[in-house]
């Protein structure tokens, strides 16, 4: 199994690098990122409020990828509090 090297750059001065043993880059990374961020759905409501404080949306597909990607199953985790 490869061994890949993830360097965390949210902090510039001081980036912190890790190696994780995983069977390909995408699990290297979630296995990283799981204990830093939540990731659900959002409803409209959520969309709407966030969207009204500013808050851009942003793509993570490419144009032609969108009619081919399904969605990931949903996993049950607290809501970030006020939305």
């Amino acid at each position: 199994m490869p061994i890949y090297m993830i360097v965390d750059t949210a902090n510039n001065q001081t980036p912190s690098t890790r190696l994780v043993e995983a069977h390909n880059p995408a699990q290297a990374l979630r296995h990283i990122v799981q204990s830093q961020f939540i990731v659900n759905a959002a409803n409209a409501t959520q969309v709407a409020k966030m969207m009204q404080a500013g808050v851009q949306l942003e793509s993570a597909v490419a144009a032609s990828d969108d009619a081919t990607d399904q969605p990931e199953p949903e996993t049950a985790t607290a809501q970030p509090e006020g939305y």
